[in-house]
């Protein structure tokens, strides 16, 4: 290991150093004899271990040892031994990727690393319209290595209100078959497959989960109305990650299921409007499973817009890339995150599931 200092500034403040990485955040650390500062030089040179850095120092490894474990705690460096490895055309692509991976690298995973595990990296999206039209030119601009597309409609004049992959000259055209070749034209490195069908059951999905074996499954579709379901079921029994984005009325949310570990779909009622599925619902819940039984009594329409579909779109595409390559943990996993587009797209988490020890899909698990 060669500890390689990040883009790091500092200054000498009398008899201490302030250090900033992020504006957010600053350092003030004692240096009286200036051997601090010595040691930061030397990182930002790099290209030395633990023991070379003592050496020139002349200081106990273990002190050099433990103030370069401080460091990394703070997210101030990174293995240097664990860097320059892309060649220089991928590195020029991925120039802003990795510029912002850098924030969360650490001496166990550098930069790199994670651009690397995006590359190896598989999501299965479902549906390639509304929602997933702004997911996957996220995706693409990752540079996540292989996407298998699904969608079973095609090209119609109102996706133009929020679906982007689209022209006005693909109107008619296969849906699945456009968006593959709008990825392509991206990046040709991506691979990229299709399916041109729709969703009938668990085991549909369970089938292609096991054929394509994705990272992460990326759904934007709401029809047949128990997909949510079917999809929460495939993923849970075959441990796949999956997230989640939908628009109702005024509402956004996205949310995500980390087999396993959070609450699943499964583990909350499955039917809306359903009363008996809640033990004691309190006056509150009464008046919701109301107003969304009058809700759905009549035919819905979809009202989801541009900048709706980008903001859920946005959220979504982050959750996915948070599974690909843990920079941090998934933030929504049985935890929605709720947009509130009527008053300032204000967002907060208003409920967590409970895991349902119970629960027939991933109570044992």
């Amino acid at each position: 290991m060669r500890p390689q200092l990040k883009g790091l500034s500092w200054e000498r403040a009398g008899d201490r150093l302030r250090l900033v990485y992020d504006p957010r955040d600053q350092f003030l650390l004692a240096d009286l004899d200036g051997s601090v500062e010595k040691l930061l030089t030397l990182l930002d040179e790099g290209g030395r271990t633990v023991e070379d850095l003592a050496g020139v120092l002349t200081a106990d490894v273990a002190d050099v040892q433990a103030a370069v474990q401080a460091l990394n705690a703070h997210g101030l460096v990174e293995d240097g031994d664990r860097l320059g490895g892309l060649d220089p055309d991928e590195a020029e692509r991925h120039f802003s990727n990795l510029a912002f991976f850098e924030s969360f690298a650490t001496l166990d995973r550098s930069h790199e690393d994670l651009r690397r595990r995006l590359r190896e990296s598989h999501v299965l999206v479902l549906g390639t319209g509304g929602l997933n039209s702004t997911v996957i030119p996220h995706l693409a601009g990752l540079g996540v290595g292989r996407l298998t597309l699904l969608d079973r409609d095609q090209v119609d004049p109102r996706n133009f209100a929020r679906q982007y992959l689209y022209r006005w000259d693909d109107i008619g055209a296969r849906k699945v078959t456009r968006a593959a070749e709008w990825v392509g034209a991206f990046d040709p490195t991506i691979e990229v497959d299709t399916v041109d069908t729709s969703i009938d059951g668990p085991d549909r999905l369970a089938e292609l989960i096991v054929r394509t074996r994705p990272d992460v499954v990326a759904v934007g579709i709401d029809q047949p109305g128990d997909v949510d379901l079917w999809v929460n079921q495939a993923c849970v029994r075959h441990g796949v990650p999956f997230v989640r984005g939908g628009f109702l009325v005024t509402t956004g949310a996205v949310w995500s299921v980390d087999p396993g570990v959070s609450a699943c779909r499964a583990c909350i009622p499955a039917d809306p409007v359903d009363v008996t599925a809640y033990s004691d619902p309190d006056e509150k819940t009464l008046n919701a499973i109301s107003a969304m039984r009058l809700h759905m009594s009549r035919a819905q329409h979809n009202r989801g817009i541009g900048p709706v579909a980008g903001l859920l779109g946005s959220y979504a595409a982050f959750e996915v890339l948070r599974y690909l390559t843990r920079f941090e943990p998934p933030a929504h996993a049985g935890r929605p995150l709720v947009l509130d587009f009527a008053h300032g797209c204000a967002a907060n988490h208003p409920d967590e599931w409970q895991r349902n020890p119970a629960c027939a899909v991933c109570g044992g698990r």
